[in-house]
């Protein structure tokens, strides 16, 4: 059974627009891929923005490893490669897996007793966060005070250096710094304002009365 449907020209006009209106948020590329909001989709199907989803897949389905029982109640991270578009579980029990900080241990030599007034990493500051988690001298100190170890680093013409020093006491040699750091890319970490100035009025307790984090 055939059925007509006869349509005025008013409607086939507002057919037609509806039709456009439906397909101008695409683009389709030379070689089949289909694109959201961007003329040069660069997969089959490339969304520029924001979307809803209550599956996501990547790849055939054999090639996806299934989630065991332990996994499904622990919080798992994903790596986005910009490469080839792909999402992989990081796992750090594994050597070629993606991470999301890189621990560094810098060992210092013969530096002049005890004091190490800048030691340039030449890592760029303006990519990653660099933290000093742990550092350890290997002579013994002498003087009239006791002192605990002074650590950190500096950015310094946008690179990170170190500097670590037992203020007030002195070594007989030179020695060893041992300092183990953190490195993080800033597009993993959240780059908080400096806060403050924070007026103790002469006293040596305060309080920030507008956390950033509550």
């Amino acid at each position: 059974m055939l059925l007509k449907i006869n349509l005025s020209n008013t409607q086939m006009k507002k057919t037609r627009l509806l039709a456009i209106l439906c397909i101008s948020g695409f683009s389709f590329a030379q070689v089949g891929n289909v694109g959201i909001n961007t003329t040069t989709p660069r997969v089959k199907l490339d969304i520029a923005g924001t979307y809803k989803s209550s599956k996501i897949m990547t790849g055939s389905s054999s090639s996806i490893p299934p989630i065991s029982s332990v996994e499904k109640d622990r919080y798992l991270l994903l790596s986005h490669s910009i490469s080839d578009n792909t999402v992989k579980k990081i796992n750090p029990g594994q050597p070629n897996s993606p991470g999301i900080a890189s621990i560094i241990t810098y060992s210092l030599n013969n530096v002049q007793g005890d004091w190490v007034e800048n030691f340039n990493t030449k890592i760029n500051s303006n990519d990653y966060s660099l933290m000093v988690l742990s550092a350890y001298f290997d002579r013994d100190e002498f003087g009239e005070n006791i002192a605990i170890p002074s650590y950190g680093v500096k950015s310094v013409n946008n690179e990170w250096q170190i500097y670590a020093d037992y203020s007030q006491l002195a070594s007989t040699s030179n020695g060893v710094w041992t300092i183990v750091c953190a490195v993080y890319p800033k597009t993993y970490v959240k780059i908080f304002p400096e806060q403050g100035p924070f007026d103790l009025g002469g006293t040596t307790t305060g309080s920030d009365n507008a956390p950033i984090l509550p």
